[in-house]
């Protein structure tokens, strides 16, 4: 049985070896990288949730998958969201971690920090001026290489803030981030334009939504998290929930049962 696994923006798809490993008996599961991100080919122009189906409905045709799961972390949750909303006759289940119960922040700090404050002016430069404006920012989100990387410290603050136990899987991700590229820039400023909320709302195929409480670790996020979930629970909609008591980061908590990931994915009742 064919299984779709796509990660966050910065992470390769071998963010979910953890979960590929897991379902190794009764899944192949493909751990892909994010267009325009690591080894995946962009998207040109003007992206949209139909942008980024098509782009998940061109793979599966190049790899003879019918019909699959599909299993998304964060950017690459409202990626398949996006194409389990527009082809949902190529979808036998949808896996969302920590995505598409609330809306992405229009001042995205916790991403960019000061930053973040100019990116509502930013994202309209883009939607005029498209690839000589992405060209030009490029270089501001790109990490230089020369400068001396303090893996463990990586490591370390990165559980620390996301609130999660170190693990081979978070190393190997943290030591392998995926590439940058000016179309993942523009995969970035679609992805800010999406209405997460209204297209979960469009859901018709099983699906089950493990999110982040981040209470004790963001007390606003925690309130803004709460809200957004209980305004989706009064929709008659096909989606199992299921808390975790941590940040948004939930497929590397210590309470996410891989277990109960599997028994969804193989129920068919």
């Amino acid at each position: 049985m064919p299984a779709i696994f796509l990660p966050a923006g910065g992470f390769t798809g071998n963010e979910g070896l953890n979960i590929a490993e897991f379902l190794s008996g009764d899944f192949e599961t493909h751990l892909i990288d994010l267009p325009g991100l690591g080894n995946s080919k962009g998207i040109d122009g003007k992206i949209t949730s139909v942008h980024l189906a098509n782009w998940v409905k061109e793979y599966m045709e190049q790899n003879h998958i019918e019909k699959a799961d599909l299993i998304g972390h964060s950017l690459g949750g409202a990626i398949l969201l996006s194409f389990a909303v527009h082809y949902p006759d190529k979808v036998n289940k949808l896996v969302l971690l920590d995505q598409g119960h609330k809306p992405f922040p229009r001042i995205p700090k916790s991403e960019f920090g000061p930053f973040a404050y100019i990116f509502p002016l930013i994202n309209v430069c883009v939607k005029i001026f498209r690839k000589p404006c992405l060209n030009k920012l490029a270089p501001l989100f790109l990490q230089s290489n020369e400068q001396e990387i303090d893996f463990e410290g990586d490591v370390k603050r990165f559980c620390e803030r996301m609130g999660i136990e170190e693990n081979e899987y978070v190393r190997m991700a943290i030591k392998h981030p995926a590439e940058f590229s000016v179309e993942g820039l523009n995969l970035m400023f679609g992805y800010y334009n999406l209405n997460l909320p209204k297209l979960l709302k469009s859901i018709k195929v099983p699906t089950y939504l493990i999110y982040g409480t981040f209470e004790n670790i963001n007390e606003k996020e925690h309130r803004h998290t709460e809200h957004y979930i209980q305004k989706l629970k009064r929709h008659s909609l096909p989606i199992t929930y299921h808390q975790v008591n941590g940040g948004h980061y939930v497929h590397w908590n210590k309470e996410f049962s891989l277990c109960d990931l599997k028994e969804f994915l193989t129920n068919t009742s």
